[in-house]
């Protein structure tokens, strides 16, 4: 049973254990969305449900052997905050905690790097500790980690993966980091402290059916993919379009100071864009994540992240996201 799967790591989650010949459950909020995505035959066994209700919860678990529970609100608004919150941790309690508490034998709690982010640390690993947040979205992720690592403490069958920032083809709706993207290819990078960190979803997606069908010798594992600064973004970029990106300088305490501003005035545009406190915070002060525990364990290697940016351009502009001429040399045939 999958939550989240209209959801980008969800949805590629989903595909992939199809694709391999698992029979998927879903619970989701939405049929038609499912549907438009899945199709009619795709998913023979569906809940409509939201992850805060307990009746629905259980009527998505009756039955299933394992559980990947890639659901989350997702919000940095302050008008949004007490929902984030509340969602996002009683969904983990009623999901992850009621597959446990069923004896389901395979439970995946996606996590994220927010779970244990420190820009005080010099790198993030699976044995750092939960982190520091001050937003509503933040705090929800760091007390789902120390939820779901009471669970495994004592004894219960859940992993953790920790994604980076996700890219990919096919997201069903436009998460953070192809906005980022999409405002890059625009021709300006703007080269502040610290850097970023891709990995693709379809790599996630293959880690998960990994931990489900195999005996790994951990329970948490960190999904990092590959770290750029941001001349290194600009470059890469570069690499796959064949265009010139103008390089801007800016420092980091720049930045940040205009995502408190964004924050501030930001209702008054027209346009929602990634520019507020919290992303400029990731952006200058980005901590790397080790990926060594996933590749030594599983013997695991991330796709090159030219493939991740070459595939994820040339779907941002059969979405009409970006321009031909933006994506450049990124639609060439390979």
């Amino acid at each position: 049973m999958i939550t989240g799967a209209t959801g980008f790591v969800g949805y590629h989650t989903a595909q992939a254990l199809l694709d391999a010949g698992h029979e998927v459950s879903l619970l989701v909020r939405s049929v038609d969305k499912m549907l438009a995505l899945f199709g009619q035959d795709r998913v023979q066994y569906v809940t409509r449900g939201d992850i805060t209700d307990a009746d629905q919860v259980a009527r998505a678990l009756q039955g299933c052997d394992a559980v990947v529970h890639s659901a989350a609100l997702v919000s940095t608004a302050a008008a949004d905050a007490e929902r984030v919150y509340q969602t996002n941790v009683e969904g983990t309690r009623l999901v992850v905690g009621g597959a446990i508490e069923r004896g389901i034998g395979r439970v995946i709690h996606v996590s994220s790097v927010t779970a244990l982010y420190d820009p005080a640390a010099g790198s993030l690993d699976e044995n750092s500790p939960p982190g520091r947040a001050s937003n509503a979205y933040g705090r929800s992720k760091v007390d789902c980690e120390r939820y779901v690592r009471g669970l495994q403490d004592r004894g219960g069958a859940v992993f953790i993966t920790y994604p980076a920032q996700v890219i990919g083809p096919d997201d069903p709706g436009l998460t953070e980091p192809h906005v980022g993207l999409q405002m890059l290819l625009q021709g300006l990078v703007p080269c502040t402290s610290s850097g970023t960190q891709y990995v693709d979803v379809r790599d996630i997606a293959l880690v998960h059916r990994r931990l489900l069908e195999e005996v790994v010798p951990g329970n948490r594992y960190v999904l990092g993919g590959h770290y750029l600064d941001w001349r290194g973004v600009a470059r890469a970029l570069e690499a796959v379009t064949g265009r010139h990106l103008l390089k801007v300088p800016l420092p980091g305490i720049a930045a940040r100071i205009s995502g408190h501003l964004y924050d501030r005035f930001g209702s008054l545009l027209p346009l929602d864009l990634p520019f507020g406190s919290e992303a400029m915070e990731y952006a200058t002060r980005w901590v790397p994540l080790d990926n060594s525990r996933v590749e030594t364990e599983l013997d695991f290697s991330f796709r090159p992240l030219e493939d991740s940016l070459r595939d994820t351009i040339a779907w941002l502009q059969r979405r009409g996201l970006v321009s031909r001429r933006q994506a450049g040399r990124a639609l060439r045939p390979r």
